[in-house]
């Protein structure tokens, strides 16, 4: 049992923060109560690191193990819109707390963030079928684990980091150096290893990656990988045609739907990207537009800190997908897309991928 005057580790806290995207600026933090103090003091600790980085936390809420009712904690722990929530506790209380959050409020489990307290294998099953799918959690050794479909999987901790400098590639078990945010998480890796920066061409994969890309914005990569099968499934593989047709009640069908994101802005504009990519065909296609934009360059980053999050070309990129109807394609989503498909290569220079997309007909990767 953890003592109370430790009720978390260095590791927990620190998986806790890497699970937190970059782009998430305001988070709540919630707790239960508890005699000894152990779930305050997590999340006390988590609010002393997240501030030391410059971000804002919004609010720090706790709640009853018992109640009549939990909807005045709910409301103060989704008051003013955060990016995120953060939360410790018992899994009994947590999981009616999060009832209540989903009957009552815009929260959302996919952007909730958990301490090693609630990784319990009965937490789902005490919330209900699907209410904290898309729920992340650290362990107390720095693994890492989620909710889907009512079940929890569980990943070990990251392997040690050998010859690592301040963002620089990874030195993995294989012995081959990679980007940071590859290691960590196998389905990270394989993406990394097998996907991501490799040139992708046809109008069906294009949109299943612009779409993606916008769903993704708030959240962790991993989230969208985790569930790419499940909106591969709920948006008929991403077939232009078909989602161009969605009415009311496909919209009303997906924001039903826990294997996404439930977005229903997001939703939206995806039907509407979709019959923007139909339009293009009379002015040569999607995939045409936005290989044009192709940069005669590319970046050479050797550290995390060097990837840019935007540039010229990906404005210029969503200033013309905006002008034909696209949403959710700001400069941020366009570069992170002109990433994934292999437009610049943003490998870091000593991964081993680098110039892989150059292999395969891409950009020059150097």
């Amino acid at each position: 049992m953890t003592p109370p005057d430790a009720p978390h580790t260095a590791a927990e806290l620190a998986a806790l923060l890497r699970l937190i995207p970059s782009s998430v600026r305001d988070v709540a933090v919630g707790h239960g109560r508890d005699g000894d103090g152990v779930h305050r003091a997590a999340a006390e600790a988590f609010v002393t690191a997240w501030e030391a980085t410059g971000r804002t936390v919004t609010a720090v809420v706790d709640w009853p193990e018992e109640a009549a009712s939990w909807l005045r904690p709910a409301r103060r722990f989704t008051a003013g819109a955060p990016d995120a929530w953060v939360v410790a506790g018992a899994p009994p209380g947590w999981a009616r707390m999060s009832r209540r959050l989903a009957q009552s409020t815009d929260w959302a489990a996919e952007r909730t963030y958990a301490f090693a307290s609630l990784d319990s294998p009965r937490l789902a099953e005490l919330a209900g079928a699907s209410v904290l799918d898309g729920l992340r959690g650290a362990t107390a050794d720095g693994g890492t684990w989620q909710i889907d479909d009512g079940r929890s999987t569980r990943w070990p901790p990251p392997a040690p980091a050998a010859a690592v400098s301040k963002g620089g590639p990874v030195l993995g078990p294989d012995g081959r150096r990679r980007c940071p945010w590859a290691v960590g998480h196998p389905l990270n890796l394989a993406y990394h290893d097998s996907e991501w920066g490799l040139p992708v061409h046809g109008e069906q994969a294009l949109f299943e990656r612009i779409t993606l890309e916008a769903f993704q914005a708030g959240l962790s990569w991993l989230t969208i990988l985790a569930k790419r099968p499940a909106f591969r499934a709920a948006f008929d593989g991403f077939a232009p045609e078909k989602v161009a047709a969605y009415t009311d009640a496909d919209v009303l069908r997906l924001m039903a739907d826990a294997g996404i994101v439930r977005n229903r802005a997001k939703i939206e504009a995806t039907v509407r990207n979709a019959r923007a990519v139909l339009a293009l065909r009379e002015r040569g296609g999607l995939d045409r537009l936005i290989w044009s934009h192709r940069p005669a360059e590319t970046p050479r980053p050797r550290t995390a800190a060097e990837v840019p999050t935007s540039t010229p070309g990906s404005k210029a990129l969503a200033r013309e997908l905006r002008a034909h109807g696209f949403g959710f394609v700001g400069p941020t989503t366009s570069y992170a897309l002109m990433e994934a498909i292999g437009m610049v290569d943003t490998h870091l220079v000593e991964c081993h991928r680098r110039g892989s997309a150059l292999h395969a007909g891409g950009p020059a990767g150097g």
